[in-house]
């Protein structure tokens, strides 16, 4: 029920949306048609223009996107309302500009479509912040509010209180907690509303209209009276997962075959159109940089190191790839032959085995181009985890437990750790543990605009480095 309340708000704050813009666009051509007499609706195709608004309103339909009210800080529901704006002034600009180049049409001037996309996403932000609440006071109130009772101890109550707290948004009004156990000073917010024992005669008196069931106590005697009461009495059950609490992270429920299982995180890239688009992106990137990029490179850097630290101009070394796999990877060497003992060593601030040019490089990141060689060979992404030296892996799974999860997928030359400035020397624990963890951000929530992000965000530090590329 909860679901289907939270996607049918989602559909109908979007429809809201998408009639307000047809509504803005319809109000804008009127007022520069017969206010400022800048427009001749006769010259233009208004069906056509029309159709584009209302598709641009349906392509931008996220329903993917996390329920604005998962937290009770404003300013996040804000930050959710600006980035959702920004997706749907993107869309709907696309399809304009599209229409208006497509029909090469001269009645309709770009300083219109650009001022009706400004005042759409000056106006939109707001509407994207509010318009779910309104709507679900609307429809949510009155006899359309569930009575909410929990069901289960006190320990597990207390677990979502957070939750508790946000569901009269969505008509669920929670009125206290029904127990088996004896209950000496209550810790909750919310009242105990009796025992377990009593639990037909409570429902009555109290109008229940759904039970949250909080645990089975592992009892098919203690399930199948809650079941049969509840059934008795018309009344909705919905079962709690308590294992996030021994994961302590999210879990992601699969349906498969008829069953349902948990998984501790999501993958879009075990999606085969997702890895095809990523595919498509990394060849379209490595491809021209391997023909027209890298060769000059190659000669360059041949010249410089040959100059400073004669040797070889690539550095070979192996690492590890997706699930585990091992691959060279390619460099242009940086050091100065050392003892091999030492290769295992990071690279430290003024360290003694980089010759000058070799910083200039490690600094720029220009070291890094020859792998977009691995990346056409497929044993590597454009964007990813950055893949580390086999000691570290074993050294930094001892550390964090998670760590291998990054080998969930391909290697990257960038990634959004790096993006946020984990990037160089690892000199303490918490270092190796923020990488990990913008690593599977990265792996729960790719997206194609997120690659493209990412990659911007590092051609901007491969022209203004930041202080721990070294």
């Amino acid at each position: 029920m909860i679901g289907n309340r939270t996607q049918g708000l989602r559909i109908l704050s979007h429809a809201f949306i998408v009639l307000y813009t047809l509504v803005l666009f319809g109000v804008m051509l009127f007022v520069g048609a017969d206010v400022m007499q800048r427009i001749d609706l006769n010259q233009i195709n208004l069906l056509l223009y029309f159709l584009g608004v209302f598709l641009a309103g349906l392509v931008s339909y996220r329903n993917s996107h996390n329920d604005m009210q998962k937290s009770d800080l404003t300013s996040f529901r804000w930050v959710h309302a600006v980035r959702l704006t920004n997706y749907q002034t993107l869309v709907l600009a696309l399809m304009l500009f599209a229409i208006v180049f497509s029909t090469k049409d001269k009645a309709i001037s770009r300083l219109f479509v650009g001022s009706f996309l400004l005042i759409f996403w000056l106006s939109v932000i707001p509407l994207n912040r509010y318009i779910s609440e309104w709507i679900a006071q609307l429809v949510f109130r009155g006899d359309n509010s569930v009575r909410t009772v929990f069901l289960g101890s006190e320990k597990s109550a207390r677990q979502l209180e957070n939750w508790a707290a946000r569901q009269p948004f969505f008509g669920i009004d929670i009125l206290g907690l029904i127990t088996y156990e004896f209950v000496g000073k209550s810790q909750l917010e919310m009242p105990i509303l009796g025992e377990f024992m009593e639990l037909e005669e409570l429902m009555e008196r109290h109008k229940i209209d759904q039970v949250v069931l909080l645990e089975t106590r592992n009892s098919d005697w203690w399930v199948d009276s809650v079941v049969e009461v509840c059934g008795k009495l018309g009344c909705r059950i919905l079962i709690f997962n308590p294992w996030e609490e021994y994961f302590e992270q999210e879990l992601i429920p699969v349906n498969q075959g008829g069953h349902t299982f948990f998984s501790l995180q999501q993958e879009p890239l075990e999606n085969p159109i997702n890895r095809a688009l990523k595919r498509v992106l990394d060849i379209c990137i490595a491809l021209p940089v391997v023909l027209f990029v890298l060769p000059w490179m190659c000669l360059f850097a041949k010249v410089m190191i040959m100059r400073e630290s004669p040797g070889p101009m690539f550095f070979r070394q192996k690492r590890s790839g997706q699930r585990g796999r091992l691959f060279n990877i390619y460099k242009f060497r940086s050091m100065h032959h050392s003892d091999p003992s030492r290769e295992g060593e990071q690279a430290t601030a003024g360290d003694e085995r980089i010759f000058k040019f070799g910083q200039l490089m490690r600094r720029t990141s220009i070291d890094e181009f020859p792998q977009f060689i691995n990346v056409l060979r497929g044993q590597m992404s454009v964007v990813g985890p950055r893949p580390h030296l086999i000691q570290h892996d074993s050294e930094f799974s001892e550390q964090v437990n998670i760590y291998r999860t990054r080998h969930f997928v391909k290697p990257g030359i960038t990634g959004l750790a790096q993006c946020k400035g984990f990037r160089g020397e690892v000199t303490e624990l918490a270092l190796i543990e923020e990488r990990v963890r913008y690593d599977l951000e990265y792996i729960r929530s790719w997206s194609f605009w997120l690659d493209v992000w990412i990659l911007l965000k590092t051609a901007v530090q491969v022209i203004f480095p930041p202080k721990s590329a070294y």
